[in-house]
């Protein structure tokens, strides 16, 4: 991801959405560019060719970690290198921890285009994702929420030349090596896929590409990385270049790890089917069984008897009577909170995540 173009079509990321930052830096630390969410707000009285540094927005003690992690990777030949920040809020003056990937866009490896995201202690299960990148007029929201640190990394494919470009934290994640990562010409994510899903994800991103990208490319997926631990990843796809005949040139988009997500869905689909079985076993086993001891005893009580073994009786029966009662009541329960839960149908995919 060398070319201008596409570091460009990534750092739309952080101009329309909220939940993405961005930031240019020089070699120098001074801000060339950034989004509103980046630097003291302006007042009045500021003078508005007043330059803002690295200091106005992060710790200043971060520089030197930033600075350190800029030098390392221009001297291992790297295209990016990530790291955390803590952003000041401005105007509040407060302080949020943040995750960010530079990518190099100068020739002498001194201004970085930065793309970060807030790290938070919520983690928002219910994930709302809009289209990545909009084709049209760039103003829709991409990415609405994301899971806490879970976006794992960009990606691009050049259809034509048929190589692969993924980031340093993507690679990260694959289970690579810094020095895989730097000596291979190409990598590819999509020989991470679990088989099964393939096939799916080949259809939806052939739909974009028929579609003229008016369709973006969105799907859930199984991904095994180096270390043979299967992840569930949402992977959102955009193509930025397209031939003269309308063929499409060049892939960008990026991964996020849905696998929390995914593990409480398969936990829902479990609980559901098992109150679904109790439900029924309680109906139809557990008050039959009642049932036949009612009936059991009403035929008992049709003998003669002592009058201990009368009043035996009764105390069966009246117990046999609030058991029944009381499976009625959990009956209805566990169909209350079935209803509650999402409705799986039975062709749902059943995948688990080992």
């Amino acid at each position: 991801m060398n070319d201008w173009k596409e570091i460009q079509a990534l750092s739309h990321l952080a101009v329309v959405s909220e939940y993405f930052l961005q930031v240019t830096l020089d070699k120098t630390g001074r801000v060339i560019t950034s989004d509103s969410g980046i630097g003291p707000v302006p007042t009045f009285f500021d003078n508005k060719e007043k330059p803002i540094f690295f200091a106005d927005c992060f710790l200043a003690s971060n520089w030197a970690k930033y600075e350190t992690q800029r030098l390392k990777a221009w001297r291992n030949s790297h295209q990016s290198f990530t790291l955390e920040l803590q952003k000041i809020v401005h105007p509040e003056g407060g302080i949020v921890n943040t995750k960010w990937e530079f990518f190099f866009i100068s020739e002498d490896f001194g201004t970085c285009l930065g793309i970060g995201h807030p790290l938070v202690e919520n983690k928002p299960y219910d994930i709302g994702l809009g289209d990545f990148f909009d084709s049209a007029s760039g103003d829709k929201e991409l990415l609405d929420h994301i899971l806490e640190d879970k976006l794992l990394g960009f990606w691009e494919f050049d259809l034509e030349k048929k190589t692969d470009f993924i980031s340093q934290g993507l690679g990260h994640m694959l289970g690579y090596t810094q020095e895989e990562l730097k000596t291979s010409a190409s990598i590819s994510w999509q020989d991470h896929i679990i088989s099964e899903d393939y096939n799916a994800l080949i259809h939806d991103l052939t739909t974009h590409f028929q579609t003229t990208g008016n369709i973006p490319f969105k799907r859930e997926f199984r991904m095994r990385p180096k270390t043979n631990q299967v992840i569930w990843v949402l992977g959102f796809g955009k193509t930025i270049e397209w031939s003269d005949s309308g063929l499409p040139r060049k892939v960008v988009g990026c991964l996020v790890d849905i696998s929390e997500r995914k593990k409480q869905e398969i936990w829902l689909k479990e609980h559901h089917y098992f109150l679904k079985e109790l439900a029924h076993e309680q109906s139809h086993s557990l008050r039959a069984r009642v049932a036949n001891i009612l009936g059991i005893l009403e035929i008992m009580e049709a003998e003669p008897q002592s009058d201990e073994t009368n009043r035996l009786m009764q105390l069966i029966k009246n117990e046999s009577k609030l058991l029944d009662q009381a499976l009625k009541k959990s009956i209805k329960q566990s169909v209350k909170k079935n209803k509650d839960l999402p409705d799986f149908s039975p062709d749902e995919d059943q995948h688990s995540l080992s």
